[in-house]
């Protein structure tokens, strides 16, 4: 059986770019959601990424049956090759919390690589209440 759900928490929420130029279109449920993890922010790069760790991240849970046809193209934008040591980011299925339903489900998320951890520390910002739109709202203000 293949897994239908993706969780994002960055540049892939509605009404962000990546949203419009490859989720949008296959119009998957949405629901609002959690994952265990600690989200970075990454100055020179522009975009959020989540280590692992004992922090919560706040985004979406797209449930599709099209996941598999558009999992290659967010593959392709997040560097995901399937080997650790050649991405910048990894895919795994992770325990999600489907906040509008009250239940946890396995969903794709996409993390950075525990072998790059020490970099991240240094030279990202985390953000601490794990909320990359909220963020961007803030940031934007100022």
């Amino acid at each position: 059986m293949y897994l239908h759900n993706l969780f994002v928490y960055g540049t892939l929420l509605p009404g962000l770019t990546n949203y419009n130029r490859f989720i949008e279109a296959h119009k998957p449920k949405t629901f609002s959601a959690r994952a265990r993890g600690i989200l970075y922010y990454l100055p020179e790069d522009g975009y959020p990424v989540v280590l692992e760790g004992d922090g919560t991240v706040l985004g979406v849970l797209y449930e599709t049956r099209e996941l598999m046809s558009i999992l290659p193209e967010i593959d392709d934008i997040e560097k995901f090759t399937g080997v650790e040591s050649q991405s910048d980011l990894i895919r795994e299925i992770r325990d999600v919390e489907n906040l509008d339903t009250g239940t946890t489900v396995k969903a794709h998320m996409y993390l950075w690589p525990p072998s790059k951890a020490a970099w991240l520390k240094e030279n990202g910002e985390i953000i601490v209440d794990g909320d990359w739109a909220k963020f961007l709202r803030e940031k934007n203000k100022g």
